[in-house]
């Protein structure tokens, strides 16, 4: 038997109030009754022990228990009254086990329990009335385990209940009886299941949901999205999904929304109508579709649109009006499309902008930099223009940028090198990372290069800074290595150091400079050697000198006084 006490006993003042909080683990099931003074517990957690089954009225004797966890312990089967006399527990996770099916284990309500965690079981079924003695609960996690059924009414009586997590379940359909009644409920996760279909009314009664997850399904229409009771949503996943077409005005009756995720999806255009009452939207993401149509107008209804991303998907070109109307916009991903071209004037209304991606695309001049709204604070925005086919920028208008990465693109040579000459700033970065093989040391070395066009050729720059590259100083460069005309081989990286004779001329210098300085030193020291000597002396005579005076003061005068 093994015990692993996690927090004991805690005094409170002086008044003998007692919390205790223990933790058992590896242990079995004939352990739990030898834990003493059990009335005391208030939190119990069982981690990886050996409990196959409960029987009626397994914790009894805990009766002030307020936490309970039985956690990676294989437990398939609880009797039909082993949670009674627990009637103060108020979270109950039974995660990471084998249970099959789902009771309330108890004769009496459990009015205080308001989270209950039966995440990653073999639950495969919710029958009707499964929480009917739990009614005051507020948190419900049956993610992870083979549910793919779910009667009428298995959540009824639930007043209460405001988070529920169905994700990575098996559920195929979402019928307009699971939720009814959960006036309160105000985020769902359904993602990570097989749902094809949605009924129009599911959400009916669910009219302060806040956050509904249904990334990660097989939902081809978004038709349900026009129900009353998805008026208060606020963030919207909708990613990984089969969804080909936004139909016009979808999302008209979602007024509060702010977050929707679309990405990952098979979405091929973006028409006028398709955004229409989104006043409230502020992140927006389409990325990793087929979208390669976008409408001038689309975004027009997005006013409060703070973020865009549009990333991997088959764009060449975008209208010139498309940011129009967002003026609030930071950030803007364009990242991996296949876009030649950028109006100059595309970003000319957006003073808050900080992000500009732009890189993978096939871009060959970048004049919208030029033409950035005059309010706009340059020194906050970072640009990435890299992986395009620009051959030559204005830098006049790049100097006071956040960063802006000019990376792998076509740059002319000679345009390249009359640039890098200057003393550029490092918040402009034309290179890129290169791993090659170092000749001397025979070690990979990381470094910058640049690639550049001239004609029709292709060069490559390197660029090194000789002072940052480590050599190994025993290897041995003298040259057993004969020349070949017809395969020479390239310079190495860096110059090798020569080895110099130990006594040359540079050593002769030293060494002499350091003579001067110890004569120096030495016949300083002297000086002061001689000086102390004399003032040692002339301290002495000067003390005999004040006794031979002193002497003659005090002689007595007795002759003068008797011839008086």
């Amino acid at each position: 038997m093994y015990y692993r006490l996690s927090c004991v006993a805690l005094l409170l003042f002086s008044i003998g109030f007692r919390v205790d909080c223990l933790q058992l683990s590896n242990c079995n099931k004939t352990d739990v009754p030898l834990i003493p003074d059990a009335e005391l517990i208030t939190a119990l957690s069982l981690h990886n022990c050996s409990l196959p089954r409960l029987e009626n009225a397994f914790f009894v004797r805990f009766g002030h228990l307020l936490k309970l966890e039985l956690q990676y312990s294989g437990l398939t089967d609880m009797d039909d009254f082993s949670l009674n006399g627990l009637a103060k527990l108020h979270t109950f996770s039974l995660s990471h086990n084998n249970l099959s099916t789902l009771r309330s284990w108890s004769s009496e309500p459990l009015a205080a329990l308001t989270s209950l965690d039966l995440s990653y079981n073999r639950m495969a079924k919710l029958r009707e009335n499964s929480f009917s003695l739990f009614p005051q609960l507020q948190q419900i996690n049956l993610g992870s385990n083979q549910i793919s059924q779910i009667s009428e009414d298995s959540f009824h009586g639930l007043a209460h209940l405001k988070h529920l997590i169905l994700s990575g379940n098996r559920l195929q359909h979402v019928d307009s009886t699971f939720f009814q009644g959960l006036h309160r409920l105000s985020n769902l996760a359904l993602h990570h299941n097989l749902i094809e279909s949605i009924d129009m009314d599911s959400f009916e009664s669910n009219t302060h949901l806040r956050s509904l997850r249904l990334d990660g399904n097989l939902l081809v229409s978004l038709q349900f999205l026009s129900q009353r009771g998805l008026a208060r949503v606020v963030h919207l996943n909708l990613s990984k999904n089969q969804v080909q077409k936004l139909e016009d005005q979808g999302f008209s009756k979602n007024f509060e929304l702010q977050a929707l995720d679309l990405s990952h999806n098979n979405l091929t255009e973006l028409q006028k109508e398709t955004f229409s009452g989104l006043d409230s939207l502020e992140r927006l993401n389409i990325s990793h579709n087929n979208v390669d149509l976008v409408d001038a107008e689309s975004l027009q209804f997005l006013s409060s649109l703070i973020q865009i991303d549009v990333s991997h998907n088959r764009l060449t070109t975008l209208p010139e009006r498309i940011f129009q109307a967002n003026s609030q916009l930071e950030d803007v991903i364009l990242s991996h499309n296949k876009v030649k071209a950028l109006s100059p004037l595309i970003f000319k209304h957006q003073n808050h902008l900080r992000y500009i991606h732009l890189a993978g695309n096939i871009l060959e001049k970048a004049e919208f930099l030029e033409s950035l709204s005059p309010s706009l604070n340059r020194l906050s925005l970072y640009v990435d223009l890299s992986s395009n086919r620009l051959q030559s920028v204005s830098m006049k208008d790049m100097l006071h940028f956040r960063y802006i990465n000019l990376a792998d693109n076509n740059w002319s040579c000679a345009w390249l090198v009359g640039n890098l000459v200057r003393k550029l700033p490092p918040s402009i970065n034309f290179s890129r990372p290169w791993t090659v093989l170092n000749n001397w040391s025979e070690k990979l070395t990381n470094i910058q290069g640049v690639d550049c066009t001239e004609g029709n050729t292709n060069r490559s720059i390197i660029l090194l800074n000789v002072g940052e590259v480590l050599h190994n100083e025993k290897q041995n460069c003298s040259s057993g290595l004969s020349f070949d005309g017809a395969n020479p081989s390239p310079p190495p990286l860096t110059w090798p150091k020569i080895p110099t004779d130990r006594f040359d001329s540079r050593s002769v210098i030293i060494w002499m400079l350091v003579a001067i300085a110890i004569a120096f030193a030495g016949l300083r020291w002297l000086r002061r050697f001689v000086d102390r000597n004399e003032n040692r002396t002339g301290e002495k005579l000067k003390a005999l000198n004040n006794m031979y005076v002193s002497k003659l003061e005090w002689q007595p005068i007795r002759k003068d006084h008797q011839r008086s």
